[in-house]
């Protein structure tokens, strides 16, 4: 796990690319497994530029880009 902010209740992968399957499956799996020993309501994977959103054993991972991230303060 790269972030848990127990205060937002957020748990947040980094990663430079999900291209590649196993690094899919490492970053998708590592969130889905902190969302179940930890309360969870937001699961983000950060990627350099790709953007999309996971729909995984009933939970939802937005995939966003870097920039994006850092621009938006709803985030």
């Amino acid at each position: 796990m790269d972030f848990y902010i127990p205060t937002e209740k957020m748990a947040i992968q980094v990663s430079y690319s999900l291209q590649d399957e196993a690094t899919y499956k490492r970053e998708v799996n590592a969130l889905l497994k902190i969302s179940r020993v930890f309360e969870t309501d937001t699961l983000y994977i950060i990627t350099n530029d790709e953007e999309k959103t996971i729909e995984e054993r009933g939970r939802q991972i937005m995939v966003v880009p870097i920039y994006k991230w850092l621009l938006d303060k709803s985030i």
